[in-house]
């Protein structure tokens, strides 16, 4: 069976994620639990847990930073997220350190049942070595046992010196990679081929969506490469290799390298071949931050043309940039991230396609740009769609509609209850009851925290003259807004910019 650590500074969250999932029954057992970061990593050492349930805010060491010091020691182990909506900026972090998903408090049932299971079968496949015996099974123990990452490999490393090597990724026509189960028995059907058969070629599947296949020194790499690739378009898939080159050591090296990259042929869905030291990609970055307002516009204008029109824009200046797919998952993620943290701001309830399916997963394992496209506009559709549902009769949603218009509105100094009563399609005295009643909250007390709150940002973000943000937060009045601000905060907004200056270390 495999173990489970969770990691959790509230006992209740141990008990609840013992409730939702029959652990045994899925092949598990929870083999530890910590309270805080420095325990958790105590009891890896200890129990060396094959999955790891993570929460973020932690005592002494933060989830991310204890998730840092596992990943030096070990690349392998299975580690999830889990984090509260407000984390948002920690789930941002959490993607550069390879962990596998995130969950959202308060966690689903359904959704970490489904998750267990995804790890299960990953955990499985990667544990299903068979024996070996033979030339050809010592040379693919050997190459095991560098692409796993095992110590002390100077032996096979001198063992396979005298051989060919390249890396193979395998999509289906629709860009969709396949299977590691799928990939291997794909590949030995075709390595068994007369064709190739007579370079005594020897494959290794590493659960990373790559296979490693190497052959005897002396025969030809293009005829090999060429007919290996014919061989893989004619069952109807593509292939992308990566051949070994001049740029590395050893093969460990050459290994690492290529578990680590992205598929090159990514703006383009067609077989390629390639050399791992000739990386095509820049490093650039697109910004994504005005999505919030997109998605904030969308719910207002009812369509999300312009949402998907920003995303298009998104992927043509990566193609046209050739930016490294790594980092465009990574964008596209943080949009599709910062859309559901909009949307949160407008109604509490977990409610929406995109808010309940938003998975690290599901963006990272693509390979192509025009599949990860439609995968993006099919997400932003599907929610935008249910959205509209939800909001088709008057006063349905309300709340939701109401603050979605005042994010877009509020700047205005002549923006007004009627304005939103009359966009929501009710009466100004019935939307201010029932909005007080949903919320606990008057509308107005809503709209000036809005407002308050984006000053102190600019206060702190910005050199502009205290009218200037008066004007930029909905008020035609500098006394007006400064007397509003202090009510607020207890400060005039002069103190409080000098305040936080103030308290900021000296460079």
């Amino acid at each position: 069976m495999y173990k489970v650590l969770l990691v959790d500074d509230e006992i209740t969250n141990y008990q609840m994620f013992e409730k939702l999932v029959n652990w045994e029954e899925k092949g598990f057992y929870i083999a530890g639990t910590a309270a805080d970061g420095l325990e958790a990593l105590q009891k890896y050492d200890e129990i060396k847990p094959d999955l790891i349930f993570m929460d973020i805010r932690l005592p002494l060491m933060d989830g991310l930073e204890c998730i840092r010091h596992i990943r030096e020691e070990n690349k392998k182990v299975r580690i999830v997220i889990v984090s509260a909506y407000g984390d948002f900026s920690y789930a941002q972090k959490a993607i550069q350190y390879n962990v596998q998903d995130f969950l959202l408090k308060p966690v689903s049932r359904l959704i970490l049942n489904q998750l267990v299971d995804k790890m299960k079968d990953g955990l499985d496949a990667e544990s299903l070595l068979p024996d070996r015996s033979g030339r050809k099974e010592l040379c693919e123990a050997c190459l095991e046992h560098i692409v796993h990452g095992e110590e002390n490999v100077e032996k096979e490393e001198e063992y396979l010196s005298g051989m060919n090597f390249c890396g193979v990724f395998i999509a289906d026509q629709e860009g969709r990679p396949v299977s590691g189960s799928q990939r291997r028995n794909l590949l030995e059907q075709l390595l068994r081929k007369s064709v190739l058969a007579e370079y005594e070629p020897c494959e290794c599947s590493p659960d990373s969506g790559y296979s490693v296949i190497v052959w005897r020194k002396g025969k030809p790499e293009e005829a090999f490469v060429g007919q290996m690739q014919e061989a893989v378009e004619e069952a109807g898939y593509i292939s992308q290799v990566y051949l070994c080159g001049d740029g590395f050591p050893t093969v460990r090296a050459w290994s690492r390298k290529l578990s680590d990259i992205e598929n090159y042929g990514f703006y383009s869905r067609k077989s390629g071949k390639y050399k791992l030291e000739e990386d095509p990609f820049s490093n650039e970055d697109i910004p994504s931050d005005h999505l919030e307002q997109l998605a904030a516009q969308a719910v207002v204008d009812g369509s999300c043309g312009q949402l998907l029109a920003s995303f298009d824009r998104i992927f043509q200046q990566a193609a046209d940039r050739k930016i490294n797919p790594r980092i465009v998952k990574d964008i596209l993620l943080d949009g599709l991230v910062r859309i559901k943290f909009a949307l949160k701001k407008f109604d509490q309830q977990d409610s929406f396609y995109l808010m309940r399916n938003i998975r690290m997963e599901q963006i990272h394992d693509m390979q192509y740009a025009d599949q990860l496209k439609l995968f993006i506009e099919e997400k932003v559709r599907r929610t935008f769609d249910e959205i509209s549902g939800n909001c088709s009769t008057p006063g349905k949603n309300l709340v939701f509609r109401a603050n979605a218009f005042t994010e877009m509105s509020y700047q205005d100094a002549g923006f007004s209850v009627q304005k939103v009563a009359d966009y929501i399609g009710i009466s100004k005295n019935y939307f201010t009851s029932q909005y007080k009643e949903l919320t606990g909250i008057g509308f107005w007390e809503y709209v000036t925290k809005l407002r308050m709150e984006k000053a102190k940002e600019l206060l702190v973000t910005t050199d502009e003259m205290i009218g200037t943000i008066a004007g930029m937060v909905g008020y035609e009045s500098e006394f007006h807004f400064s007397r509003k601000y202090k009510e607020y905060t207890g400060q005039s907004p002069k103190n409080y910019r000098n305040s936080v200056k103030n308290s900021k270390p000296q460079e």
